[in-house]
């Protein structure tokens, strides 16, 4: 009962949609029909603006936060935090208050990662930050940080089920990149 009850929340604590929220409240315009229509923090940037994206990706990154720590708090193990992360990114990707439709989920995937491996993700959104400044590039920045994630998180010697869950949230992230976006830098195609 408790572990449904925690996957429950994890999946409405992802399905909440930050960024079609904070646009509409900002522009009085849905965020499906501004830009790529991909109700993520990135068109809101590329559109909207970064200080509303910034709000959307803290909404977003929260999300994944709640669900992991709503899993621990009710007193689950790891394996019920991973997969609290995961479907926390899948009610972000197909949330339920938007028939579901959604991002690609990675800013609740970064949240999950905080709350997983906070040791071995705050040194990667470090330098996720330091490469955009030097790059101007937000797509290379996040991917070469969100790869140093495993590999901080193995040398910093977490359990082998949170290093699972890093691999876990970093595929489903990029299959629903790979899926929305196709392998070009463009983030033009419209949602599907």
């Amino acid at each position: 009962m408790i572990v449904a009850m925690a996957f429950a929340i994890a999946y409405l604590l992802g399905s909440i949609p930050t960024s079609y929220i904070v646009v509409y409240l900002i522009t009085g315009r849905d965020i499906r029909s501004i830009g790529n229509g991909n109700p993520g923090t990135m068109n809101v940037w590329d559109n909207v603006g970064l200080a509303p994206a910034l709000l959307v990706a803290v909404g977003d990154i929260g999300k994944g936060m709640a669900a992991v720590s709503t899993a621990y708090l009710l007193g689950l193990s790891d394996t019920h935090a991973v997969l609290a992360s995961l479907l926390a990114v899948a009610g972000h990707d197909y949330s339920i208050f938007l028939w579901f439709h959604g991002g690609n989920g990675t800013a609740a995937a970064i949240g999950g990662l905080f709350a997983l491996v906070p040791t071995a993700t705050v040194p990667a959104a470090g330098l996720a930050v330091a490469l955009y400044f030097v790059t101007s590039s937000k797509r290379f920045s996040g991917a070469i940080a969100l790869l140093t994630v495993p590999v901080l998180a193995y040398f910093v010697a977490y359990p082998d089920i949170k290093i699972v869950g890093v691999l876990l949230l970093l595929t489903v992230t990029a299959l629903k990149i790979i899926r929305f976006e196709g392998f070009t830098p463009e983030r033009t195609r419209p949602p599907r």
